[in-house]
């Protein structure tokens, strides 16, 4: 190529490799590398070569300085930064196109020639392209084969980059868009990798496309220790990119024609596309499969001279055996590979099915069982069933969970996507066992042997972004929880564990109606993390979105639904997210909170702690606290007491314990004051109770205090929750009357109620104290954690915490003596309360917070 402004020779493509502890590993990749430039030199392309030696050890300084490397060009970096190496190299060198390998990999022999080939079409025809190879053949350490669809392909869909990067950096560019478009540097301590994955993104959204060259391989060796697996070690994520944004996503990559196959013309125009763009090529009729004369033979003993199985006197044995894949199923279980003397197809019927095991790529036993139950009574076993049946039916067997949503994403019905993912499986295989594709991956197996024992995976190619059971889970859920939250980005979010009984607003309530005084409601996000469920009306203000995320991202659990959440906090682009008591999002501190704190503020709301069951000491403000305050942008607390504990606890100077925050929750000025109950000569005391049938709650001291008190009715409101109805006291007193749940506090016959018991081993500022003390109704209940700041002295019937049944017996009795003096004081705390406890200071509270 040559430069016309300076008449200066460039070369068309430079090839640079990059370095920094490898040197034996790169023996192979060397021969590899040098047949490929030659077979590119020979197509008529200009090359140069580059290795980029970056922070190299002394050994690998020394390797690649050795006579048989001299016809490589030789830069030596201290980026100490694959990235920043990567971008420096690229601005030391002529080439009109780049190609990247790293030393310990390998590639085929025809990938340099066919991707310039492609870039030098696609540059005459003035378009922007990238060029991968179309397989990645990982071995070693790992072992997995898998598909790089072209970006147009209609199994594409940039809902996968939530879950997996669809290309590897081991791609061929012009020089432009490195010029326009740098690699990020990497920062793993921070939880932030990658860069190939952000590479991917960027370029796409700047409008470059991305296409693999047929019959290509790079062969990526996984090492004990490499990038890779450093950032999965530490569950690195790629940065939060703008283009992966909520309501950007569905933008990232040119559309493609999705017409539904039902339209007229749709199915001719596929067809005619798979046809051209998969057209067969290399020698189909080579004597044995390229995946070795071993695994041929072992496969014509098992069709023609295994051990006559049970089975075969199976009705449906001869349909089985026709559509089984010997090849796959062998490869798969290399214990049947080794028993020489089974049948596969036999032992598949009797053992495999209830073994899981599966006869073909992409037919399970457990998804189409789960999905047709009634297949578990065909006698020749659920493959069977799916081909006497199933198949004409039109019955999915896909061994994804979510198979159906997936398809839907990519705009096809189950069986569309099914037929396209069949179509690229079986024409790649083919090519790999018969045609050009297999051939130059056993060429590049003289180079380095360990590459031939990824064969069986081979055959488990992975095409995505149908990847895994697993991935397909995770792409779903995104796109169902982005759906969910109307494509919307948010301003803030609330993670909460579950949508909590009750009418009460709540932490979260309060946080929510602050908010929208900041920002508009439809701005705020809520999301369920751990329990599904709906919010109960009025919790939250009118238009702000609740996110189901416990129900829409199973069945992943664990690490699977953090990253899922982690993905799913950032599409949504907020300034700050609250967790109330979320579980899942305290999990994911621990393992993404770095990553999180780069892309927004966290604020940490804690109540109290908790105790086991054996009574010992527990719950997130002593197992949270420590491990994630510097992470966290503020901590906040419903009571003066916790925060006072936590800075105590911790030894917190000053300074630090300013990012400790009170909420005290407003109370709600608008309820009525209670009337009080009619006086009649035969009616009881009324004592009415609320909360969880709970160990915290202790429902056994409401029993101890009812049958000290036989005169006086107790009226409970609640249900178990955490515990079980083993947690309930054995017996119940005569004078206890369980009332069950309550939609709304409002909803309760308060005017026929005396006085209101709260009882706690520890609490912090309960929601329903707040309630109560704006009815006017006598308070009397336990002085722990949180509940002194409504449990006020003088006003209320306080009752030390451990104290027995008979001080609340006390606290009572006072109140029943003089239930007018009773009512005035009860009335006396609803003035001091509305009076400091308004919705005003909330407001200023939570806007000072995160800010």
């Amino acid at each position: 190529m040559i430069d016309q402004d300076k008449g200066v020779q460039h070369p068309d493509l430079s090839v640079i490799l990059t370095a920094h502890d490898e040197t034996l590993v790169c023996g192979p990749t060397m021969r590899a590398a040098e047949v490929a430039i030659a077979t590119a030199r020979d197509a008529g392309f200009t090359v140069e070569p580059i290795i980029v030696l970056d922070a190299a050890t002394p050994d690998t300084k020394a390797w690649f300085h050795q006579p048989a490397l001299d016809g490589w060009q030789r830069i030596e970096l201290e980026e100490r930064d694959l990235g920043r190496a990567r971008n420096t190299a690229i601005r030391r060198s002529s080439g009109a196109f780049i190609a990247f390998l790293d030393a310990d990999d390998l590639i085929s022999e025809n990938w340099l020639s066919e991707a310039a080939r492609l870039l030098a079409e696609a540059r005459a025809a003035g378009e922007k392209r990238i060029v991968h190879p179309e397989l990645n053949w990982l071995f070693d350490g790992g072992s997995s084969v898998y598909f790089n669809p072209d970006q147009d392909d209609p199994l594409f869909t940039p809902w996968y980059f939530y879950a997996m990067n669809y290309y590897d950096s081991m791609c061929m560019a012009p020089r432009e868009v490195h010029e326009t478009i740098a690699y990020a540097g990497r920062d793993i301590p921070n939880g932030l990798s990658y860069q190939d994955w952000q590479f991917s993104v960027e370029t796409m959204a700047a409008g470059w496309r991305h296409v693999s060259a047929r019959d290509t391989v790079i062969f990526k060796r996984r090492r004990d220790s490499s990038l890779v697996t450093e950032s999965q070690g530490r569950k690195a994520v790629v940065r939060a990119l703008e283009p992966m944004a909520i309501d950007r996503i569905s933008e990232l990559g040119a559309p493609f024609d999705r017409t539904p196959l039902d339209k007229p013309g749709a199915m001719s125009r596929l067809t005619s596309w798979t046809k051209s763009a998969f057209a067969p090529t290399g020698d189909q009729s080579v004597d044995a499969p390229h995946y070795g004369p071993v695994l041929a033979e072992r496969i014509e003993y098992a069709k023609t001279r295994a051990q006559r199985d049970a089975a075969r006197d199976t009705k449906g044995y001869e349909r089985v055996a026709k559509n089984f894949d010997y090849a796959y199923y062998l490869s798969k279980y290399p214990d049947l590979a080794r028993a020489r003397k089974i049948d596969p197809v036999g032992h598949f019927m009797r053992m495999g099915v209830a073994e899981n095991r599966q006869p073909l790529q992409y037919f399970s036993n457990r998804h189409y069982l789960a999905r047709h139950p009634e297949a578990a009574e065909d006698p020749a076993g659920p493959l069977h069933h799916y081909l006497a049946k199933g198949k004409s039916r039109g019955l999915i067997a896909a061994p994804f969970a979510r198979f159906e949503e997936l398809a839907a994403i990519i705009g096809r019905t189950p069986q569309e996507a099914l037929d396209l993912i069949q179509s690229r499986y079986d024409d790649i295989r083919g090519r790999l066992e018969r045609g050009r594709l297999g051939e130059v991956v056993n060429r590049a197996a003289a180079f380095e042997p360990l590459i031939s024992g990824t064969w069986p995976d081979a055959l488990g190619l992975r095409i995505p972004p149908f990847h895994g059971d697993i991935v397909v889970s995770r792409v779903a859920a995104i796109h169902a929880l982005c759906n969910a939250a109307d494509l919307a980005r948010a301003k803030a979010v609330i993670c909460v564990n579950r949508p909590r009984w009750g009418g009460a607003r709540r932490m979260e309530g309060h946080i929510a109606h602050a908010l929208t005084n900041l920002h508009r409601a439809e701005d705020l996000v809520v999301i369920g993390t751990d329990g599904s469920g709906d919010l109960p009306e009025g919790r939250l203000p009118a238009g702000v979105r609740y996110v189901d995320f416990a129900a829409l991202v199973a069945p992943l659990t664990g690490d699977e639904a953090q990253r899922v959440l982690v993905q799913f906090l950032r599409a949504l682009r907020p300034d700050v997210v609250f967790n109330v008591n979320s579980r899942l999002m305290w999990q994911a501190l621990s393992t993404y909170g770095r990553a999180m704190k780069a892309s927004f503020r966290m604020v940490g709301c804690l109540f109290c702690n908790e105790q086991t069951v054996l009574g010992h000491s527990t719950g997130y403000p002593l197992t949270q606290v420590y491990r994630h305050f510097e992470t966290l942008h503020a901590i906040a607390t419903d009571s003066h007491d916790l925060a006072d504990e936590l800075v105590s606890r911790h030894l917190i100077p000053p300074a630090s314990a300013s990012k400790i925050r009170v909420l005290s929750a407003p109370v709600d000025a608008a309820l009525p004051v209670a009337s009080r109950p009619e006086p009649r000569s035969d009616r009881r005391p009324q004592v009415f109770w609320s909360g969880r049938f709970d160990a915290q709650k202790r429902v056994d001291l409401v029993y101890a205090i009812a049958e000290a008190c036989p005169d006086v009715d107790f009226r409970m409101w609640g249900e178990v929750v955490m515990g079980s109805a083993r947690a309930l006291p054995a017996s119940r007193p005569d004078n206890i009357i369980h009332e069950g749940k309550y939609e709304s506090f409002g909803d309760l016959p308060l005017h026929e109620a005396d006085a209101w018991l709260y009882t706690a081993a520890w609490d912090g500022v309960p929601s329903i104290l707040l309630e109560v003390a704006m009815t006017g109704l006598p308070l009397f209940g336990t002085d722990v954690g949180g509940t002194g700041e409504v449990l006020q002295e003088e006003l209320t019937g306080v009752v030390p915490r451990g104290a027995d049944a008979p001080a609340y017996v006390e606290a009572l009795r006072r109140i029943l003596s003089d239930p007018e003096d009773a009512r005035q004081r009860a009335l006396q705390l609803r003035d001091r309360l509305t009076a400091t406890r308004t919705s005003s200071a909330y407001e200023s509270a939570v806007a000072d917070l995160i800010n």
